[in-house]
């Protein structure tokens, strides 16, 4: 019965003619610091590749992060060390930093993206890369389930501004991005990009208030 009441506080309004779910980013935080049993609950079942994994459950687990103590994006030690290992192509040791961001903050897509590729560079087995793999895709699956992308209205919501490429180069298969620009009234970072077959508009909004409300403290 839980579960259900927490699908229904966190997707408050549904519009089914275009699938529009807004998140609470209020309730998520209520959960989060007043229910933490249950987020870690959650969280576990995220980590174990539950088949049955909910959409409102991705939510919780991703977005919750930004209400915890850990929570510091663009200044996090492991998270700098994995991009030098990344761009030397180093492998064994942007999976072994990787590694250690998942077991913190579980849904990082700059580590389970390199998660992905050093596994199967390192040749580790099929079960724990399509574990990787299936995290990776269900984060991008829900980010552009809760947004539309097109207007500061419908933003694609992330708690990371490295999470922008992930959405826009691997789920929006953009090819080029030509501008960004930061909204400072909406906290909407816009980007300009020449549309692709699965994004058909030239600009796309991301909504950063969680992170630029945290770095503001």
């Amino acid at each position: 019965m839980k579960k259900f009441i927490t699908t229904l506080v966190l997707c408050f309004g549904i519009f089914v003619a275009n699938a529009q779910v807004f998140l609470d980013y209020a309730t998520i935080e209520d959960i989060v610091k007043n229910e933490r049993e249950y987020f870690d609950e959650i969280v576990d079942i995220y980590k174990n590749d539950d088949p049955m994994i909910r959409l409102d459950d991705i939510a919780l687990v991703y977005y919750g992060q930004a209400f915890l103590p850990q929570y510091n994006p663009g200044n996090d030690e492991n998270e700098k060390a994995l991009k030098r290992f990344h761009d030397a192509g180093n492998h064994a040791e942007a999976y072994n930093t990787a590694k250690k961001i998942i077991e913190y903050n579980p849904v990082s897509l700059n580590a389970l993206f390199n998660l992905l590729i050093s596994s199967k560079e390192l040749g580790k087995s099929k079960e724990e890369f399509d574990s990787y793999a299936n995290k990776y895709q269900k984060i991008l699956n829900m980010i552009t389930e809760y947004g539309k992308g097109n207007t500061a209205d419908s933003p694609f919501k992330v708690i990371n501004p490295d999470d922008q490429n992930y959405v826009l180069f691997h789920e929006l298969e953009i090819e080029k991005e030509i501008s960004r620009e930061l909204d400072t009234e909406t906290l909407c970072n816009i980007v300009v990009v020449e549309p692709s077959t699965k994004y058909q508009y030239r600009r796309v909004y991301f909504d950063l208030s969680l992170f630029l409300k945290h770095t503001s403290k």
